[in-house]
């Protein structure tokens, strides 16, 4: 039975990954800040008992995530996939500061739980994910990271974020080549979910993952260190 990993695993697209997943026989670990209070999960949790493990975690902490992987490295042997999923639209999560009004704190945080997040939790995991067999590191993006395709202003925390985790991917797949662990950037469209900004959104979070799914399943080494989308069309950065 393949193991994944899935931040962010309570709501929104990770909650949907954890479900189609878990629908595929996969022994699922969903992880997120509110992992012990989702309903979601505990309903998942008497469905799936034997396949699904819940923790909580808070990605932009340190001592959250060593705690996470020292408990997890007790009940698994390896990771076949990591999904870094987990992600904000905004450093207060409400709102985003126009231009005039941009709030340092705001942005930092950004950076911090888009992509500096994503590449301490693929570090930490590295000794599962490396007992694996040709593992999968997944880092869920957007397309508000492309430098091409940006044509709209604003967004500056968001959008820079999701371009530095572009960077972070293909960084990370040179760094693990040798050990034949595929990493890639995967934009999900734009997703109907509870992450603010999202309400007018044409697609719904099943289509999506399913898609997703479908991509990670088709992906080898030749294609590690590349941004795809959610329909497997590869993006430019």
């Amino acid at each position: 039975m393949k193991t994944i990993l899935i931040t962010g695993g309570s709501r929104g697209l990770g909650l949907e990954f954890t479900k189609q997943y878990l629908k595929e026989g996969y022994q699922v670990i969903a992880a997120s800040r509110n992992a012990l209070e989702s309903v979601e999960l505990k309903e998942l949790k008497e469905d799936y008992d034997n396949q699904l493990e819940i923790f909580q975690l808070d990605v932009s902490n340190e001592e959250s995530r060593n705690r996470l992987y020292q408990e997890i490295a007790k009940k698994v042997k390896k990771i076949d996939i990591l999904i870094n999923n987990a992600g904000i639209a905004s450093g207060n999560e409400k709102f985003r500061y126009k231009f005039g009004e941009l709030n340092q704190e705001d942005l930092c945080r950004s950076f911090l739980v888009n992509s500096v997040a994503q590449l301490m939790i693929t570090e930490k995991f590295f000794p599962l994910l490396n007992k694996g067999n040709q593992s999968i590191v997944v880092n869920i993006s957007s397309d508000s990271g492309s430098i091409t395709r940006k044509k709209y202003p604003g967004s500056y925390g968001y959008s820079s974020s999701k371009t530095a985790l572009n960077m972070i991917t293909k960084i990370l797949s040179i760094e693990l080549k040798e050990s034949d662990i595929i990493v890639v950037s995967l934009h999900p469209g734009w997703v109907k979910t509870t992450m603010i900004y999202t309400e007018k959104a044409p697609l719904e979070t099943e289509e999506s993952i399913s898609g997703i799914i479908q991509v990670i399943e088709s992906l080898g080494l030749k294609d590690s260190g590349k941004f795809f989308d959610w329909k497997g069309n590869e993006m430019p950065w």
